[in-house]
């Protein structure tokens, strides 16, 4: 047996906040979604797999566009051609609505509906495949699902399919939390799930395994991109990673002893030529200088980030790179506190800057386009250390004015 699991294609990212992007780049990052995913459905038709499994957020939101609905309406109609079955749970991002409805797929695809179902594949070798999931009717799913799933049925193999996360025992648990014992518990062969956005084993007996996303899309989303070529030897199952994405995200750092701007672009234009990307990618690089800049150069910074891109762009070329956040930062400071008041300072640090405090102070606001633009490009580190400089800013008395 031989199948395909991928989850979180996100078709229809709007990849907000990117701006300035070269032409060329921006069309590319606009179809980068779509564009990856064809790579899953076109190695399932090289393969000659017997089924794909897609775990939930194939869409980005609830309400899809044309094109994007109609885009995967001719992917599964290439998988019926070659009489490959496709199954589908809907996940938080793309919950199910009528808008489902609005256009049948073709025969091959097998859609979950909100209660937990199983449906079964009789392979052209005889086998047979029990695989069960559910979609999301609503965005959030708190309730533990593992119940409505059955044990393992009667036939050769059985899959889960499960969008959610491990269950944290706390008030954010919203999506279809579940514990690495109630899946094993089921005694299934095969896990596949979605809605994490990094590929991860969580258990290699049976394979429990989040496929990530095929395509990055935000600076949060960094690492190798894809899905998942499961065979079966042995009567196990053996899940075999590739890679989908067409552009990637990386943040990086670089220290200067630089004390003029002009300076500080030939580092830059240095790290460049050090650091080539294999894929266009999108970087987010925070350059720390050793000395604090003249008045004059500090004064002129605002306008060097954009400068620097246009004057540099066969640097930039040549690197495969093109930086979507170019920060200069000043060199570090700290406060000077008794080794007890640090401690305290460090432990709690560590337990508030975390990506889930960080939604739960975000909120509703997360909601607003712009402000969950920015939030997608800022990590629970990045925050910590803005923190950490304001309160030296405070502790100094040279706090800027808030209006």
């Amino acid at each position: 047996m031989k199948f395909i699991h991928a989850a979180d294609l996100h078709l229809d990212s709007p990849f907000l906040g990117l701006t300035g992007l070269p032409t060329q780049l921006a069309t590319q990052v606009r179809h980068s979604t779509f564009v990856a995913a064809t790579k899953i459905f076109d190695r399932a038709l090289a393969e000659h797999v017997d089924f794909v499994l897609l775990a939930g957020d194939l869409f980005d939101r609830a309400e899809q566009s044309v094109a994007a609905q109609a885009y995967l309406f001719d992917q599964f109609a290439r998988l019926q051609a070659a009489q490959i079955p496709v199954v589908i749970s809907f996940g938080n991002h793309d919950y199910a609505t009528d808008q489902h409805q609005l256009v049948a797929y073709p025969a091959n695809v097998t859609v979950f509906g909100a209660n937990v179902t199983t449906t079964t594949l009789t392979l052209k070798s005889g086998e047979t495949v029990a695989i069960s999931g559910f979609s999301y009717p609503q965005r959030w799913v708190s309730d533990d699902v593992l119940a409505a799933y059955p044990v393992h049925a009667a036939t050769d193999w059985h899959l889960g399919m499960l969008h959610g996360a491990v269950a944290t025992g706390g008030a954010n648990d919203h999506y279809a939390p579940f514990t690495l014992e109630e899946l094993q518990q089921k005694h299934y062969d095969y896990w596949a799930l979605g809605h994490i956005h990094h590929h991860r084993l969580l258990a290699e007996n049976p394979p429990i395994v989040y496929a990530g996303n095929p395509q990055g899309r935000a600076i949060n989303e960094t690492g190798v991109k894809g899905a998942y070529l499961v065979t079966s030897h042995d009567h196990r199952l053996v899940p075999e990673f590739f890679p989908t994405a067409v552009m990637a995200w990386e943040t990086a750092t670089l220290t200067t002893t630089a004390t003029t701007l002009v300076a500080l672009g030939q580092d830059l234009t240095t790290w460049l030529k050090a650091h080539p990307a294999a894929l266009p990618t999108l970087t987010a690089l925070t350059i720390t200088t050793s000395q604090v800049l003249a008045p004059e150069e500090q004064a002129r910074l605002a306008t060097w980030p954009a400068l620097f891109q246009r004057t540099q762009r066969a640097a930039l070329q040549a690197a495969n790179r093109y930086f979507v956040r170019l920060v200069v930062a000043p060199p570090k400071t700290t406060l000077v506190a008794p080794e007890l008041d640090q401690t305290y300072w460090e432990q709690g640090a560590a337990q508030v800057f975390t990506a889930t405090n960080v939604q739960t102070v975000f909120g509703k606001l997360a909601q607003e386009p712009s402000l969950a633009a920015w939030l997608a490009q800022v990590t629970p580190a990045e925050l910590q250390e803005a923190a950490n400089q304001r309160l030296v800013q405070r502790e100094r008395g040279d706090e800027p004015d808030v209006p």
